[in-house]
């Protein structure tokens, strides 16, 4: 994807899609964040103007309309960084911003400059100052493999309540590996990554690979979204949180933006699975839990607890999924609920004892 010339470029459906999930997300982690903190910050690493040619916002606006809508708590001061290495844009981004009337408690921040330096500085000053940074949601979304090496996402998710969401151009890295390898290398966090990438048949499964690896020595949770349009992969998105809750809501966003059927991604944290969103998520997550728990007896909140952190499902496929299993006497379910009074078949309240039975 080359980078645009011009201050705003007509939007691409892919684009649409990502914003779509960002979107989403910020839906859940504004409320959630303000709620718990005294300050949290929204940074975004590669701005642009704030617009698009046919008016479409881009991605400073959707957060800040998102964070406006949701009613945050007023005592919350929310701090939105903005940063555009392109002067002409960032000024764009500026205006567009200050023609609108935001909450007191909204502080807007907007920076020309290469989100690199800018980011680097920031998290130099406050480790001198032995300060941690608040909480906080990057996006980083350069349009190339420069400007967003692998030691300031490792440096921001070192912070226990950051969480980034990252467009990864292995397309990029595939065609440019040989002549760039040092930037490729500085993107992955890998001094050997580029001569591994060029070794292999699938540059962009090993690219996606090596990224994975990097992201999950400093991220408990760490999801990747291949963006297609038609049978083309563009890029891939990555999403990397040290919480479960913000692991479920980004699951929960993707699979609500795929509902809309406007695009298709796949999940490659299982190099064998190929399609993060199943056409019957019940039925296959059924199949899942079933060799999972195989002879094994578990309560609702143990088989939840592995649904939430291990696999694409959420918590409304894993009822389906036990209502199916329940149906086809796969499962033995406790008939008593905690208080003693009779549970309701299909149902699953919390600790209900479900056994797994054998497979043949």
């Amino acid at each position: 994807m080359a980078r645009p010339k011009n201050t705003e470029w007509e939007i691409q459906p892919h684009t649409k899609a990502k914003h779509a999930i960002l979107r989403e997300y910020l839906k859940a982690w504004f409320p959630i964040l303000a709620r718990k903190n005294k300050r949290i910050i929204y940074y975004d690493g590669f701005s642009g103007s704030g617009s698009y040619s046919g008016g479409e916002e881009g991605s400073p606006l959707i957060a800040l309309n998102v964070a406006q809508d949701c009613n945050l708590p007023n005592t919350t001061e929310i701090v939105f960084v903005f940063v555009e290495s392109n002067k002409k844009r960032a000024d764009s981004l500026r205006k567009i911003i200050g023609q609108e009337e935001w909450p007191n408690n909204f502080r807007n921040e907007v920076y020309d400059g290469e989100s690199e330096d800018f980011l680097s500085n920031i998290l130099d000053d406050l480790e001198k100052e032995n300060f941690r940074i608040a909480p906080t949601f990057a996006f980083i979304d350069p349009f190339g493999v420069k400007g967003a090496p692998f030691s300031l996402v490792k440096r921001l998710l070192e912070n226990q309540k950051c969480e980034v969401l990252i467009t990864f151009m292995n397309r990029t890295i595939r065609r440019f590996v040989t002549e760039i390898p040092k930037p490729i290398n500085k993107l992955i966090g890998n001094l050997s990554a580029a001569e591994i990438i060029q070794a292999s048949d699938d540059r962009d499964s090993r690219a996606i690979e090596l990224y994975q690896e990097s992201l999950r020595d400093v991220a408990r949770f760490v999801r990747s979204f291949e963006m297609k349009s038609k049978s083309a992969t563009i890029y891939n998105l990555f999403f990397a949180t040290n919480h479960s809750l913000g692991h479920e809501k980004m699951k929960e966003a993707m699979w609500k933006i795929d509902e809309s059927g406007g695009f298709r991604y796949s999940d490659r944290i299982d190099p064998n699975q190929q399609k993060l969103l199943p056409d019957h998520p019940e039925k296959d997550l059924a199949e899942e839990l079933s060799g999972e728990f195989q002879g094994r007896t578990a309560t609702s909140e143990d088989i939840l607890k592995y649904v939430s952190e291990n696999t694409i499902f959420i918590k409304r496929h894993t009822r389906g999924a036990l209502k199916l299993l329940e149906v086809d006497n796969k499962i033995q379910v406790e008939d008593k609920k905690n208080d003693g009074t009779k549970r309701i078949k299909g149902t699953f309240p919390k600790e209900t004892v479900i056994t797994f039975h054998k497979g043949d």
